[in-house]
């Protein structure tokens, strides 16, 4: 077997974490700023991705995945909030041990949305952010028809 050299991210990848971290401070500022405690909102995913896909649009990678991803990566704050508040109260119910089971393992399940909410939020940012990065002039000019 070869040795393997260090993990090496893609230029998709790279964009893609830079704009999941940057909209996590937002998604945790608006939470905490709306004072309700009850709601959590991933609007800020949008802003991510849309910053992922100018980002990637801008070099050669794809902006619409790095969307995608960013919004994946700025959901982290959706799960854990949402596993927060879903554990406990299905390890509260009461009835038959199978009954509190399967509520924890819908409490768990919980925890897929934001993820998939974040990756719909983060392909719109994406979408709009490689439009923006067209209209711009940061996309490079296409080989096609030179």
């Amino acid at each position: 077997m070869s040795p393997r050299g260090p993990l090496q991210l893609s230029a998709t990848w790279t964009y893609a974490i830079v704009g999941g971290v940057a909209s996590i401070p937002l998604t945790v500022g608006a939470y905490w700023l709306s004072g309700t405690g009850s709601e959590f909102s991933l609007n800020m995913v949008i802003l991510g991705g849309l910053f992922a896909g100018y980002l990637a649009s801008g070099s050669a990678a794809d902006g619409t995945a790095a969307g995608v991803r960013a919004g994946v990566i700025g959901s982290a704050p959706g799960v854990v909030w949402i596993l927060a508040e879903a554990i406990p109260a299905a390890l509260a119910a009461g009835g038959p041990t199978t009954f509190r089971v399967a509520a924890v393992g819908l409490a768990v399940g919980l925890g897929v949305l934001p993820p998939i909410i974040g990756a719909v939020g983060g392909f719109v940012g994406g979408k709009i952010g490689g439009w923006l990065a067209g209209k711009t002039g940061r996309r490079p000019p296409s080989a096609v028809g030179n």
